[in-house]
This record gives C-alpha cells, structure tokens and sequence, in this order.
C-alpha cells in the first residue's frame, strides 16, 4: 500500500516544497519593502526637520531685518511718501482732464515717466 502512494507523495511533497519556497520569497520581498519604507518614513521626517528649521531661520531672518529696516527709517517718511504719490497723482493723472487731447497727452506722457520712478521707490 506504501507503495501505492509514493507516485503522489512525491509530486505533494515537491508542491508542498514550492509553496513553502513561495510563501518564503513572498515573506521576503514584503520585508524589503517594508525596509524600503521605513527609509523612505525616515528620510521624510529628517526633510520635514530640516524644512522646519530652515523656516526658523528664515523667520528669525526676517524679524531681524525688519527691525533693522525701521531702525534705519524715520517713522513718517513712509506716511510723507504715500501722501506725496497720491497728491502727484491726483494732479498728474491723465483721467483727470477731459476736454482737451494735447494736455492729456502730456500729462500720460509725465504721468508714464514719474510713476514708474516712484513705484520702484515704493518697492525699496
């Protein structure tokens, strides 16, 4: 009877034996990965750090330079400025003459060279 069952028993084992070797590879490959994930988590969260102290930095940067900034400045000069823009372009602006063509030109013209200047003023 022992004999009767070794021509299946070989083919189960071998299946047996393949299963197992798969099941191993899967296990495997799924450790990899799960590695490969961990390293990939970690290097996340090291970059999330550094962008967060970079953003400090750069925060404290800021700060530092804006008090330097009004240090250096007088505390009206920016009030004077914006009044004096809008006063010029109250009186320059060409929407504000209607009738006559040549005097709009010459006020677009004006209007065009100064307001470029004070708007790179105003920028700095």
């Amino acid at each position: 009877m022992a004999r009767d069952l070794l021509p299946y028993a070989v083919p189960a084992v071998l299946l047996l034996l393949g299963a197992y070797v798969y099941f191993l590879a899967i296990r495997s490959r799924e450790a990899d990965l799960t590695r490969a994930l961990r390293k990939c988590e970690v290097a996340r969260e090291d970059a999330e750090r550094s962008l967060q102290s970079a953003s400090m930095l750069h925060e404290d940067e800021r700060r530092r330079l804006r008090a330097l900034r009004r240090e250096t400045e007088s505390p009206g000069d920016d009030a004077k400025f914006r009044r004096a823009k809008a006063v010029f372009a109250r009186l320059f602006h060409p929407d504000s003459i209607l009738d006559d063509a040549t005097e709009r030109e010459i006020r677009t013209e004006i209007f065009k060279q100064y307001w470029d200047e004070l708007e790179r003023i105003d920028r700095d």
